[in-house]
C-alpha cells in the first residue's frame, strides 16, 4: 500500500517519523510531506540581524503562529502536488494544524484514498489559543477516521457531529526505550523527573523532593517560568533537557515521577510507557485511566498531593523489595499488554482494512 505521512516535522523521532518507519517496516511504500521547511526563516531576531532579516523573521513567525498567509497557501498547494504525484491509498496526518479543509477535499478527488488524523495534543483544550486548531477542527468531517490520544476526545468529536473516532494511545519504542547497563552512568539517582514546566504545582512538589534527604534530579524545559526557579536551580543545578541520554537517565533512577499535562487534560502520558520500559518504578499523579493500565501498588504507584508524593518516595527507597517488585512487574505488564509503537501502527492498519472492506 502507498502511504503518505504528513506532519510539521518537529520531534520526528517520537512522532510522525515513528509511523513512517513502522509502515515501511511492515512492507508498505511510504513517502512523507513536512511543512517545517516552509518556515526556515522562522528564527528570533537578534542584534546581528539586519532590519530586513528581522522583518522576514516576523513575517514567517506571524504566519506560523496564526496559520494564515502565503506560506500556508503554499504548504497546502504543494501537498496537493505531492498527492497527485504519489497517488497514495492512505494519507496519515500527524497534528494537522496547517492543513486546510478544502485541501482534504481536493486530495480525495486527486487520489481516491483514506485520510486519517492523529496528534498527541488536545485540540479541544480551552488553554490553547483558538487560532491553533481552527483549520483542523473546521476540517474534521473531511477525515475518514480520527485517532484520539485521549479517551475524552472521542466524545469531543461526537459533539461536533463526528462519529468515526477511536482511541490510539501513546507508545514507547524498542529503539529508544529499553533496559541498559547503568554501571558507569552519570545520571545515577534515587528519583528523577524529566519533563516540561506547567504552572500546576509540579514545581512545588519537586521543590519538596529536592529538599528531602534523597538524591533527586530534575531535567526538562521551560522551568525558568516557575516562580520557584531559583530555588530549584540552587538545589538541583541547571535544569536542562535530555535528548540522547533520555533512556540512560531513566534507567539510572530507582523512581521516575510523572506529572500529567493540564494543558492537554491528560489522564496518562507517553512517559507512562517509557518509564516501565526503562525499568524504573513509575510514580505518577493518579487517574483511573492510568490505574487501569498499571495497577496501583502492583505495576506502578500514584500520588494525589505533594505530601503523598514524599511519603511514597520514602516508602520505596526504604523498602528495596517493594521497589524491585513494582519496577519488575511494571516492565512485565508493559510488555504483556503491548504498548510498543508497532502495536499502535498495526491498529491504524487494522482500521484501514476494516474501512476498505466496506467499500
Amino acid at each position: 500500500m502507498k502511504i503518505l505521512v504528513v506532519a510539521d516535522g518537529h520531534g520526528a523521532e517520537i512522532y510522525a517519523e515513528v509511523f513512517k518507519n513502522g509502515f515501511k517496516q511492515l512492507g508498505h511504500c511510504v513517502e512523507s510531506f513536512s511543512w517545517k521547511e516552509y518556515f526556515h526563516h522562522y528564527q528570533y531576531a537578534n542584534r546581528y540581524q539586519t532590519d530586513g532579516n528581522k522583518l522576514k523573521s516576523f513575517y514567517y513567525r506571524f504566519q506560523n503562529k496564526f496559520i494564515t498567509g502565503p506560506a500556508i497557501a503554499k504548504i497546502n498547494n504543494d501537498l496537493l502536488i505531492r498527492v497527485n504525484e504519489f497517488q497514495p491509498e492512505m494519507i496519515f496526518i500527524y497534528r494537522g494544524t496547517h492543513i486546510l479543509p478544502d485541501t482534504l477535499q481536493k486530495a480525495k478527488k486527486i487520489s481516491p484514498c483514506q485520510i486519517y488524523g492523529y496528534n498527541n495534543d488536545d485540540p479541544f483544550s480551552p488553554k490553547y489559543p483558538k487560532c491553533l486548531w481552527r483549520h483542523f477542527l473546521a476540517g474534521v468531517k473531511e477525515y475518514d477516521h480520527l485517532f484520539c490520544y485521549r479517551q475524552h476526545n472521542i466524545e469531543d468529536y461526537s459533539q461536533l457531529g463526528y462519529q468515526s473516532a477511536s482511541l490510539l494511545r501513546a507508545y514507547y519504542t524498542d529503539e529508544r526505550n529499553h533496559l541498559v547497563n547503568t554501571e558507569n552512568s552519570p545520571y545515577l539517582c534515587d528519583v528523577i523527573f524529566i519533563g516540561h514546566f506547567e504552572d500546576d504545582g509540579r514545581d512545588h512538589c519537586l521543590l519538596m523532593l529536592l529538599k528531602s534527604n534523597h538524591n533527586v534530579k530534575v531535567y526538562g524545559t521551560g522551568w525558568e517560568k516557575s516562580s520557584s526557579y531559583h530555588q530549584l536551580v540552587t538545589l538541583n543545578g541547571p535544569i536542562e533537557p535530555l535528548y540522547e541520554d533520555y533512556n540512560l537517565a531513566l534507567n539510572s533512577a530507582k523512581i521516575a515521577v510523572v506529572f500529567l499535562s493540564k494543558l492537554n487534560r491528560d489522564t496518562y502520558t507517553r512517559r507512562c510507557f517509557e518509564i516501565p520500559a526503562a525499568g524504573a518504578l513509575m510514580l505518577s499523579e493518579y487517574t483511573d485511566d492510568l490505574n487501569s493500565m498499571f495497577e496501583q501498588g502492583v505495576d506502578a504507584d500514584y500520588f494525589d498531593s505533594a505530601n503523598e508524593l514524599i511519603e511514597k518516595v520514602s516508602f520505596y527507597l526504604n523498602n528495596d523489595q517493594a521497589l524491585r517488585d513494582v519496577s519488575v512487574k511494571g516492565n512485565e505488564r508493559l510488555l504483556r499488554d503491548g504498548h510498543e509503537a508497532m502495536d499502535r501502527i498495526k491498529e491504524v492498519l487494522s482500521v484501514y482494512q476494516s474501512f476498505k472492506s466496506k467499500y
